[in-house]
C-alpha cells in the first residue's frame, strides 16, 4: 500500500482518508448541523477529485493509457452528479441518505482500488525525478486551492 511512504502521493492519501472520516460522520448523525457538513464534505471532495484530474490523471494516461485516465474521468463524473443530487435534495431525508450512501461506496470504491493498485504502480513506474514533479504539482495545486479560499485539512 502506499501509505508511509513518504512518496508522491502522500496528499491525496492523506485526503482519502480525512474523506472517508467525514463520510462516516455525516452517515451516522454524528454531526450536529448536517447541511453544513455535507458543504464542507463537498467542498472536501471537490477540491480533491480537482487535484487528481489536473495532477494525477495526466501521469495515468501516460503510464496507463487513454482507457485508464477516461475510466477515472468516469468515475469522477459519477461522484458529481451524485454531489449535484445531494445539494438538491434535504439532509436528513430518505432520498438524501441514499445518495450520500451511495456517494460513498463510489468514493471508498475509488480510493481503495487508488491507493492498492494505481498509486504503487505508479509509484514503481516513475523514476525518482518525476515522483518528485508529481509531488510538487500536488502540492503547488492544493496550495493555490487553499490561497483561493478553499477548505484544507
Amino acid at each position: 500500500m502506499v501509505e508511509g511512504m513518504g512518496g508522491p502521493f502522500d496528499i491525496l492519501v492523506e485526503e482519502h482518508h480525512a474523506l472517508e472520516e467525514r463520510f462516516a460522520r455525516l452517515v451516522s448523525s454524528a454531526e450536529p448541523e448536517p447541511l453544513s457538513a455535507q458543504r464542507e464534505l463537498l467542498a472536501l471532495l471537490r477540491q480533491h477529485m480537482w487535484l487528481e484530474e489536473r495532477c494525477l490523471q495526466p501521469w495515468v494516461a501516460r503510464v496507463e493509457g487513454r482507457h485508464r485516465a477516461r475510466r477515472l474521468a468516469e468515475e469522477s463524473l459519477a461522484m458529481r452528479e451524485l454531489m449535484d443530487e445531494l445539494e438538491e435534495l434535504t439532509p436528513g431525508s430518505a432520498d438524501w441518505l441514499a445518495r450520500v450512501l451511495a456517494l460513498e461506496d463510489l468514493w471508498v470504491a475509488h480510493f481503495q482500488e487508488e491507493e492498492r493498485a494505481l498509486l504503487p504502480r505508479l509509484t514503481t513506474v516513475l523514476d525518482p525525478q518525476e515522483q518528485q514533479v508529481l509531488s510538487l504539482e500536488l502540492t503547488r495545486a492544493r496550495n493555490a486551492l487553499r490561497a483561493r479560499g478553499h477548505a484544507g485539512h
